[in-house]
């Protein structure tokens, strides 16, 4: 296990070793390239027949998109497999599908610089994690949710100065499976790994107040980027837990939560004098998760029960491309990322220590320049206070949670537009903070189709 730990510590201290190498280069302000699916907008037919498994649909999309109606047709599929270790060996797979609409209001309505989101989602299957593994960090993309549908995003966004201000309302989460918006890089999207992908799973551990997709909830985000290389960002929504339940479908349109705000900052260079210059982003961001939590110490060995109402968090991320090669239309390169959160109070946050690092290498081989391949690690650490609670209890089944671990190893076949192959490894060290409970090798595909 020491091994597995100093492995961990040496992938971060070579990765930060080759940030800070290449820093001196000049970046470019805006993240280069996007993930090979999920991007749901398209103008053309060869951006439509480059995107998407159907195409155009014999021109009928492209038509509604020059109306100003794009949508989009999304389905994960994740049949997975423990081979070894955890608390059961077996296989299931996990679904999920997703369907959006975007209305844009000027090419529709004469209204400039407005978008309409209606979206849709259903998850459905069985979770690796909690029947086989008993892990914390969900293995599978799609076990981000409960198994039932659900209504997704409902808002309206505006942008305005020229895109330098932008301001969404309705119905909304703090990531985005099509672009960014809180925590997020497009590396992210390159893993399996729910500790990972669109965003570092720490957030939401740690403050319930936290919607992440497919659930969403009443909210407001404002952003302003007066300059390509710089922007900031702040939300605030209804934090309240409860509406996370997937018997409410998403139509539980009460606000009797707590608040739940977060803000963030991103730096970008600006544009290099060459194109194939390395860039680089750095975000920096806290939350605040208001609403009373009881402490873990709470009625423990004649303890008084007690709450505290200032749940906060820190983070920092970034992602840095490494190395290029081929051609410059192509964007084939190595990309490394990294990403930390801090929730300092040990008496009510689960895990007060989170990072991920990884590396994404896009178009590895010449004659396949849309696959991808990535090496990822994900480490929570417990918090002390649960840790000292466990050992009064002295429950042997659960055990003194200290650490939790998981790497991943994956190589994405692009089969053809829209079409993602991803045959994909885990090792899972510590399932839910437990020795009690072997290491546990997952084993499995990620399969996306953007329809």
């Amino acid at each position: 296990m020491k091994s597995t730990v100093h492995f961990a510590s040496t992938t971060l201290s070579l990765l930060v070793l080759a940030v800070n190498c290449l820093a001196q280069s000049d970046q470019k302000p805006d993240i280069e390239f996007h993930a090979p699916f999920l991007t749901p907008l398209a103008d053309n037919r060869e951006e439509f027949r480059d995107k998407y498994f159907f195409g155009d649909w014999r021109g009928e999309r492209l038509k509604l998109a020059h109306r100003g109606i794009r949508f989009a047709l999304l389905s994960i599929t994740d049949p997975f497999g423990n081979v070894a270790g955890g608390k059961l060996h077996g296989a299931s797979d996990y679904n999920l599908v997703g369907f959006g609409i975007l209305v844009d209001s000027d090419r529709l309505l004469g209204w400039h610089g407005g978008t309409i989101h209606v979206g849709y989602a259903v998850n459905f299957g069985t979770s690796l994690s909690k029947n086989y593994v008993g892990n914390s960090f969900p293995v599978q993309l799609a076990d981000v949710a409960d198994a039932h549908p659900r209504l997704t995003y409902l808002s309206f966004t505006q942008d305005t100065f020229e895109g330098k201000v932008s301001v969404r309302v309705g119905r909304l989460t703090v990531n985005s499976v099509s672009h960014e918006e809180f925590l997020g890089s497009e590396y992210f999207k390159a893993f399996s790994s729910v500790g990972i992908d669109l965003v570092p799973l720490g957030l939401f551990l740690n403050a319930p107040g936290a919607f992440g997709y497919p659930d969403t909830t009443w909210g407001a985000r404002f952003k302003f980027q007066p300059a390509r290389r710089f922007y900031t960002m702040v939300g605030v929504y209804n934090g309240d837990p409860t509406l996370k339940d997937g018997t409410h479908h998403g139509l539980d349109f009460s606000m009797r939560g707590p608040v739940f705000l977060i803000g963030e900052a991103g730096f970008r260079r600006s544009y290099p004098k060459n194109p194939s210059s390395f860039s680089r982003n750095i975000k920096f961001g806290a939350y605040y998760n208001a609403g009373a939590a009881t402490t873990f110490a709470s009625g423990v060995a004649g303890q008084p029960f007690e709450t505290e109402r200032t749940r906060y968090g820190l983070y920092v991320l970034g992602d840095q491309v490494l190395l290029r090669w081929g051609d410059s239309d192509q964007n084939r390169h190595l990309g490394a990322f990294g990403a930390f959160t801090l929730a300092p109070d040990q008496h009510v946050n689960k895990l007060p220590y989170f990072f991920d690092i990884g590396l994404v290498a896009y178009g590895p081989l010449r004659h396949r320049p849309k696959d991808f391949a990535g090496f990822a690690v994900v480490y929570g650490s417990y918090s002390r206070d649960l840790q000292r609670v466990e050992e009064i209890q002295r429950n042997f089944s659960v055990g003194v949670q200290n650490f939790e671990m998981a790497l991943e190893w994956n190589y994405a076949l692009a089969i053809k537009p829209g079409f993602i192959l991803q045959p994909d490894a885990q090792y899972l060290v510590h399932p839910n903070g437990n020795k009690t409970i072997p290491a546990a090798l997952a084993i499995g595909a990620n399969i996306v189709v953007n329809w």
